[in-house]
């Protein structure tokens, strides 16, 4: 009888090492899918609050070299991210070439702040090396 049930626990050893090797992979996508969109909804956020701080800016009749060093600030070095800074007159036409020199009080400011999140885990082999985030912010400049 002793001898029945020590064999009955060794089997039962092998087949926890096979279920083990069939949830493991599924585990694991499950943890680097977690660490990998929880750092890019933290860039997201950044991005946001940086094209958001930067229109502020614009809003206060700065210069683009200024909005574009707000935008710079906000992100903190974060590699991959691009600012544009774009305007409307107060009569709703675009502004030309220049920002500086369209720019004026009635009209509207816009900043778009883009990134490019590169994943940093081995989930990118399902969902892609890359996602773009872009993000628009747009205040009336007083």
């Amino acid at each position: 009888m002793d001898g029945m049930r020590r064999r009955c626990r060794r089997d039962q050893g092998g087949a926890a090492a096979v279920e083990f090797a069939l949830v493991l992979p599924l585990l694991l996508m499950l943890v680097f899918g977690i660490i990998d969109f929880g750092y890019l909804v933290n860039r997201s956020s950044m991005v946001n609050n940086a094209a958001r701080d930067a229109a502020r800016e614009g809003s206060l009749h700065a210069t683009s070299a200024e909005i574009l060093a707000v935008a710079d600030d906000a992100l903190s070095g974060v590699p991959g991210t691009s600012t544009e800074v774009t305007c409307t007159k107060p009569d709703g036409t675009a502004c030309g070439v220049s920002y500086d020199a369209d720019a004026a009080a009635g009209g509207t400011v816009i900043v778009t702040v883009t990134y490019v999140h590169e994943m940093i885990t081995p989930i990118s082999m399902v969902f892609g090396d890359s996602v773009d985030v872009s993000r628009t912010a747009r205040m009336r400049i007083e």
